[in-house]
């Protein structure tokens, strides 16, 4: 289920307002019952905006679609946020977006995991992204039916990578990275590329 689901246009304005967070807590509690904490709030005031940002560009244009929170059916995943829109060649893509506040995080020896300050082990956001994607093919079936191209990413808008020694890029994760590229603070045009693709 889509929670909040409106054109690019409108969310722009509802995050320039500073109405976003109210807008899809509201919406949250309309469609699925559910009370959202102020810090989930907050959480989301601060990442829309950044998404915002990205899709400030007249290349992206105001009537692609914007959800965010998308519930995958027959699974308890929720997708932060997603853009719909057609390609140069009229096809129907959705850019998955993973948004992590993140600043900082540490390399595990397990698959798909870093560790993150007091939350410990979390699943890699690109991890995360390509699931869905995955998930989506399988159980979307408008998804499956209109052959709609799904593109994964992450998008960790307060994480600087230290090249030295890389985190989230680590070739450890690269089978993901390739499947979900990982974006982080400094690669603002870069994101806004790959979803103008």
């Amino acid at each position: 289920m889509l929670v909040y689901v409106e054109e690019k246009r409108d969310f722009m304005r509802h995050v320039r307002d500073n109405r976003i967070s109210d807008q899809v807590a509201d919406c949250m509690l309309k469609k699925l019952g559910r009370h959202v904490g102020r810090s989930e709030q907050r959480s989301w005031q601060a990442s829309l905006h950044y998404m915002r940002n990205i899709l400030d560009d007249p290349n992206i244009p105001d009537s692609a679609g914007i959800a965010i929170e998308y519930n995958i059916p027959q699974t308890s995943n929720r997708i932060d946020f997603l853009i719909s829109g057609y390609d140069e060649n009229d096809e129907e893509n959705i850019v998955i977006v993973e948004l992590k506040q993140w600043d900082q995080a540490y390399l595990t020896k397990l698959d798909a995991t870093v560790r993150i300050g007091r939350f410990g082990n979390v699943l890699h956001p690109s991890y995360q992204a390509w699931s869905y994607k995955e998930l989506m093919e399988d159980y979307n079936t408008t998804v499956q039916e209109e052959d709609i191209g799904l593109f994964p990413c992450s998008y960790l808008h307060n994480y600087k990578e230290n090249n030295a020694a890389p985190v989230i890029r680590n070739e450890f994760y690269n089978r993901y990275l390739e499947a979900a590229p990982a974006f982080l603070m400094e690669d603002s045009e870069k994101l806004r590329s790959f979803i103008k693709r």
